[in-house]
């Protein structure tokens, strides 16, 4: 049978699947069982054991629930309020000042935690509702947290990058150098981007309903108000995926009388040193450097006297229950990977696109497309397993660097989860706020072009990306 039709019966398989609610690695193994059946021979169905047994055994693959635990300690730890309250103490007086202290805590918070969705729930409950409370348009506010949220996939420790680097082969310590640059230089561009707005459209920060003037704008908040927020909001939203982000008991967490101060968040940041230098210097492995920083983190919560027997558990159960989820992705993907591979699929297509003699960035540009539509329907980790067995050995054959396709793969992703009608981060501040469905829309949209300028800034200068991993010690 011709490799195009059999790559449309892949993908009509996938979809309906999803479509009908089946979770994403359940698609992606049933879609490789029926292609060993139908086109590579049944006694092909061992290799899914071997996949099996191999990835189970595989360091890399540990890392993913331990990197998991790390975030899961500091964020029930109360750690994002902690940042958010200190930046807020800060520069929350300047013009703008909360969007950008709220910008540079989703960037604090993402090199803690990993995941965007985890990072816009858990910045968006202190934030979001403080904004309003002094001035700004709700719509700017939740804009600015949809944005800000989608940094937590780009700067490492990344479980996106993992992810990738497992998928591909690829060194999970190149690939977390190589986001480095990239997510501050996003971070930067959000940040750029409140502040040439907020100049141009005052209204945005001096927001007014029904014709009573909102307090003033840049007022300091109090830890003590910033933890009433998350209270109040942990009590509002129900299911578990609310109380994973902000448990009651992070919300009791004892904290310093006078409130936290740069000394309270500390001991995280230089935790995330320590994780990523111990690497970038070759001083550990990246499953060494992951059991340092959930060490540190359990140390953290322990010392500031934030760990509760709930915490504890909660904790362990969580990354057990993610990382075995993450596992089972990787497994599938790697037996969709064997299927495709074994048929030649991405050999042909490699093939097709550079006979097409068409230009290698005409194609990029429909391959980014291809990245928004699909990582709008799902999360990151699975839009990688569903794209990248059939297009990587294409982009490396057309001349472009496997670290530098992982990060535009990654900005990718990140455009697409603040993308409406249904990108990620879009219903997770949803779930998490009274604000309605097209004010988040209408707030997250101008940084959809923050993130574009991005995405073109590294496209055209590759070298943001690869300059760090061709570095390293």
């Amino acid at each position: 049978m011709d490799h195009g039709i059999i790559l449309i019966i892949f993908f009509a398989i996938m979809l309906a699947s999803l479509f009908n609610g089946t979770p994403v690695f359940t698609s992606l193994g049933f879609t490789a069982v029926i292609g060993i059946v139908l086109w590579v021979g049944s006694k092909h169905l061992v290799q899914l054991g071997i996949t099996t047994y191999t990835n189970a055994t595989n360091y890399n693959l540990i890392i993913l629930p331990m990197f998991i635990m790390l975030s899961e300690f500091l964020t029930r730890g109360a750690i994002a309020e902690d940042i958010f309250a200190v930046l807020n103490k800060t520069i929350g007086r300047f013009r703008g000042g909360l969007a950008i202290a709220t910008t540079l805590a989703c960037t604090i918070f993402a090199a803690l935690c990993g995941s965007s969705p985890a990072t816009a729930a858990s910045i968006g409950r202190i934030s979001i509702g403080e904004m309003v409370k002094r001035g700004y348009s709700p719509d700017f506010a939740v804009g600015t947290v949809a944005a800000g949220g989608t940094l937590g996939i780009m700067i490492p420790p990344s479980v996106t990058f993992c992810i990738y680097a497992i998928l591909t082969e690829n060194s999970i310590v190149r690939l977390f150098m190589a986001g480095i640059i990239p997510g501050l230089m996003l971070a930067g561009l959000l940040v750029l981007s409140i502040i040439i707005r907020t100049r141009l459209n005052p209204a945005l920060i001096s927001y007014v309903k029904n014709d009573v003037a909102a307090e003033r704008t840049g007022t300091d908040m109090t830890v003590t108000e910033a933890r009433e927020v998350v209270k109040a909001a942990a009590a509002s939203v129900g299911g578990r995926a609310a109380a994973e982000v902000a448990p009651a008991d992070a919300v009791k967490a004892e904290t310093p009388k006078n409130g936290p101060t740069i000394w309270t968040i500390l001991p995280a940041c230089a935790l995330i040193l320590v994780v990523l230098g111990s690497m970038y210097f070759g001083f550990a492995t990246p499953f060494e450097a992951a059991g340092y920083g959930v060490i540190g983190a359990f140390v953290i919560t322990l010392v500031q006297r934030r760990l509760t027997k709930a915490i504890f558990s909660e904790a362990f159960l969580n990354s057990a229950r993610t990382g075995c989820m993450m596992m089972f992705l990787v497994i599938c993907g790697m037996s969709m990977t064997f299927v495709v591979s074994y048929l030649g699929i991405p050999q042909e297509i490699s093939a097709t696109l550079v006979a097409s003699g068409m230009n290698k960035y005409v194609i990029l540009l429909l391959i980014y497309v291809l990245w928004f539509v699909f990582g709008a329907l799902m999360e990151p980790t699975s839009m990688v397993l569903l794209t990248i067995p059939f297009l990587y050995t294409s982009l490396i054959q057309m001349g472009f660097d496997p670290l530098w396709i992982g990060v535009v793969l990654v900005v990718g992703s990140q455009i697409a989860m603040i993308t409406p009608p249904v990108g990620l981060n879009l219903f997770v501040l949803k779930a998490n706020t009274d604000i309605p469905m097209n004010q988040i829309i209408r707030g997250a949209l101008p940084y959809v072009g923050v993130l574009l300028i991005g995405l073109v800034i590294l496209t055209a200068f590759p070298g943001l990306v690869t300059f760090l991993p061709s570095h390293a010690f």
